[in-house]
């Protein structure tokens, strides 16, 4: 397959999972806040009107991944950056999150409740989707690569983390536990904030050109060791920019002709990105 192939299928399949974002967190806000209104707790309908604000980010992670497919003679290294760009701001809004659930539970209303297994019923439906949808996107953000599809999967753990706070405050309120509600609180929000740390972090340090990781300086050295033209590796580095890698090679090559080396380089280059697919650009320095 190409490299024009890799990156349409690339942005067709994170474009189809953003998509489904947006159902997911359109249906659960709609089931929290009906959820809510019904069995009278007011943490489940705030819980909702929180899924709302998931919502608006799993849309600007759709405009995100449409805008960094666009390439244009002002851009021409691409748009990929978009993506690191929208999961910075999805980092923030997991932050938010994480400080709303402290708010709600230690400074807002006590929860109070009509019906306690309408709650329970929207509070499971809520964990196993956001769980089990999570842990799929997860999965294809890392085989797409895709920094904005990881930093969405974040986000609606952090939605599951939120349902598991909700669920705690209901039953350890039920049973008159003040205590135990506050601590659960405290170990999720603990998690929330270490997960957007990460994206956070990530996102950074794509966006400053930080150099590109072991794994992928690794992967290269192996392709290379294996390469009967490649005499010499002087040096690997490179940067991230979205999905995508560029990377560029310093090699001492089996020939003494300039002719035959520059070839040996067009050949190397094509060889690497034919075999690493998420490798946009490949540059060889040669001797």
């Amino acid at each position: 397959m190409t490299t024009d192939s890799n990156r349409i299928l690339n942005y067709q399949t994170k474009k189809k999972i953003s998509l489904y974002s947006i159902l997911v967190n359109t249906f659960l806000s709609v089931l929290k806040i009906v959820g809510g209104k019904f069995s009278g707790s007011a943490a489940l309908t705030a819980d909702g009107v929180h899924s709302l604000s998931d919502l608006a980010a799993s849309f600007s992670v759709y405009i995100g991944i449409l805008i960094s497919n666009k390439k244009s003679k002002r851009f021409p290294f691409g748009l990929y950056k978009v993506e690191n760009l929208v999961a910075l701001i999805s980092a923030f809004a997991i932050f938010f999150a994480g400080y709303e659930i402290v708010k709600d539970v230690f400074f807002g209303k006590p929860i109070e409740m009509k019906n306690l297994y309408i709650a329970l019923g929207v509070i499971v439906i809520t964990v196993l989707t956001t769980y089990i949808y999570a842990k799929y996107e997860e999965n294809m953000a890392e085989k797409l690569n895709s920094p904005i599809l990881k930093a969405d999967a974040a986000h609606i753990k952090a939605d599951f983390y939120t349902a598991l706070v909700v669920l705690a405050g209901i039953l350890f309120k039920y049973y008159g536990i003040e205590w135990g509600e506050k601590a659960a609180v405290l170990i999720v929000v603990f998690f929330i904030f270490h997960s957007g740390y990460e994206i956070l972090k990530d996102a950074v340090m794509v966006l400053l050109d930080a150099a590109i990781d072991d794994e992928t300086i690794a992967q290269v050295e192996e392709i290379l060791k294996n390469d009967k033209r490649v005499n010499r590796v002087i040096r690997i580095s490179g940067r991230n920019s979205g999905s995508f890698k560029f990377l560029q090679l310093d090699l001492d090559l089996k020939t003494e002709s300039l002719f035959e080396a520059h070839e040996l380089a067009h050949q190397i280059e094509d060889d690497i990105i034919k075999k690493m697919p998420f490798v946009e650009k490949v540059v060889v320095h040669y001797e």
